[in-house]
């Protein structure tokens, strides 16, 4: 039992930082519209706090950062991340020096650069952070060299390589708690796109700047005009295949964000599904924008608006082994284990989390809903589960001690 005496969960923070702003849970409660009880069953961890609302609203009333609850600080020496969270300075230095980060030597020749930047995009739907943090420093900084030493030809080609090296800095960052480096990097994308008028690079910079918005506390208006306003700005520009998939990106986006203003995400999801009719499925910046895309979107929505049996079943619309990325069917299974959890299946949500893990670990094994969730299903099973797979995927997790 020991491994789930010391398990670690959002509740254990928010414990501890109420007692350091000097508030009772009746008085947090109050802050974040939620009773005594509930507080004190996410104190105990005894309901997992897997609410966007519910976590954005703890943090803002007891003054702290999301990462300060779900344990960023902590994650920096998770093993999978570890070498992208070194990175992370040149990254940063890269972007803001423009150009001009102490490298000596000259670019590397732009086809290169074109190759390294697709396979970027690549890279960060695998969730190889490794790999990732070791090149986007060079890549940000010999791509800035040639939109500022090259010919005309080549300095329009570097902006639009450098839209994608800064749209998955933006995105890559963002999911491990660099909120402003992802704004600086989103905004980066924007401004190469700008520079070489690209709509589809404009797109993919709104999505991504939808993205970082998401993620902050008291910013969901925000991100939801930069995908639906953006999607409504741009929609006249956006004409080819791969810019009409940015396009639907952007209102699957403005749909998550509605649903989680608690607003009606309808007539999104419904100008999606009219978008891959006319646009097919794609690869525009290796976002699989597609038919079975557009379902895993759907089933992020439902669970973000407390609909689990609508997510379990819109899963049974798709056949997961036809899923053609890990990264999609990872995700198919983390939406599914949520619903499966949240209607009392737990030992299904187990089997389903093992298999999103299979997937694609990287992914499970860094993001803070899951560890909060296989937390709370390590606490629900005790030692009989804990003992076993389940309690082997908490360490894995980070949500025990390893």
């Amino acid at each position: 039992m020991s491994d789930i005496v010391d398990d670690r969960y959002i509740g254990q923070q928010v414990k501890a930082y109420r007692a350091l702003r000097g508030l009772t849970q009746k008085q947090l409660g109050q802050m974040v519209n939620k009773t005594q009880g509930a507080i004190a069953q996410y104190e105990r961890g005894l309901r997992p706090v897997t609410d966007r609302g519910v976590l954005y609203g703890l943090a803002q009333a007891l003054q702290v950062e999301v990462g300060d609850l779900t344990g960023h600080a902590q994650d920096k020496v998770n093993p999978n991340v570890i070498a992208f969270h070194a990175a992370v300075p040149r990254i940063e230095a890269a972007l803001m020096s423009q150009g001009y980060l102490d490298k000596p030597g000259d670019p590397a020749p732009i086809e290169r650069l074109a190759i390294d930047a697709q396979r970027a995009l690549k890279i960060r739907m695998g969730n190889d952070y490794s790999t990732l943090g070791g090149m986007l420093p060079n890549l940000i900084n010999d791509l800035y060299r040639h939109t500022m030493e090259g010919d005309e030809v080549t300095q329009r080609r570097a902006h639009e390589e450098l839209t994608k090296a800064a749209f998955v800095t933006a995105l890559a960052t963002k999911g491990l708690g660099y909120t402003s480096l992802a704004w600086n990097a989103a905004r980066a994308a924007s401004e190469s796109a700008q520079a070489v008028g690209d709509p589809g690079g404009l797109a993919a910079a709104e999505f991504a700047r939808s993205q970082v918005m998401l993620g902050t506390p008291g910013a969901m208006t925000a991100s939801l005009n930069y995908s639906a306003g953006g999607a409504d700005r741009l929609q006249s520009e956006l004409t080819t295949p791969a810019d009409l998939e940015l396009y639907g990106m952007l209102h699957l986006q403005a749909a998550l964000t509605s649903a989680a203003l608690k607003k009606d995400p309808g007539a999104h999801i419904r100008e999606a599904i009219e978008t891959v009719r006319r646009a097919g499925d794609g690869s525009a910046y290796e976002l699989s924008f597609g038919r079975e895309n557009v379902i895993i979107w759907q089933m992020s929505i439902a669970n973000e608006m407390h609909n689990a049996r609508e997510v379990i079943e819109l899963s049974k619309t798709l056949n997961p082994e036809s899923i053609d990325t890990n990264d999609r069917q990872s995700r198919y299974f983390m939406e599914l284990a949520r619903a499966q959890a949240a209607t009392g299946q737990y030992s299904a949500a187990i089997a389903t989390l093992l298999r999103a893990e299979l997937c694609s670990p990287q992914q499970v094994r860094t993001r803070a809903i899951i560890k909060e969730l296989v937390g709370f299903l390590v606490r629900k099973a005790k030692r009989q589960v804990a003992d076993g797979e389940l309690g082997k995927l908490a360490k894995r997790v980070g949500a025990v001690a390893g």
